[in-house]
C-alpha cells in the first residue's frame, strides 16, 4: 500500500510539473515561424476594427486570426511534447 500511494504521489507531482510548464510560455510569438504571419493578421484585424463596419470580412479575418494563433500554440505544445519524449 505505501509503494501504491508514494507511486502515486510521484505521478502526480510529474503530472502537476507538466501542467505548469505548460501553462506559461517561456517565449514571446517571436519565437515562432508564424510570428510574422500572426503580426500582419492582427494588424490587419486591428485596421478593420477601427473602421467600425461589421461584416463577413471582419469575420473571416478574425477566424483566419484565431486559426493561426491557435495551430501556432498546438506548435509549441507539440514540441514540448516531443522534447520530453526524449528524455
Amino acid at each position: 500500500m505505501t509503494e501504491t500511494t508514494t507511486k502515486l504521489n510521484e505521478d502526480l507531482e510529474l503530472f502537476a510539473k507538466r501542467l505548469s510548464r505548460g501553462r506559461k510560455l517561456r517565449h514571446s510569438l517571436q519565437h515562432s515561424p508564424t510570428a510574422d504571419e500572426l503580426a500582419q493578421l492582427r494588424q490587419a484585424l486591428d485596421l478593420r476594427l477601427q473602421s467600425g463596419s461589421m461584416d463577413l470580412k471582419l469575420l473571416a479575418l478574425e477566424w483566419r486570426y484565431d486559426v493561426a494563433l491557435l495551430l501556432d500554440h498546438l506548435r509549441h505544445w507539440m514540441y514540448e511534447v516531443d522534447r520530453d519524449f526524449s528524455h
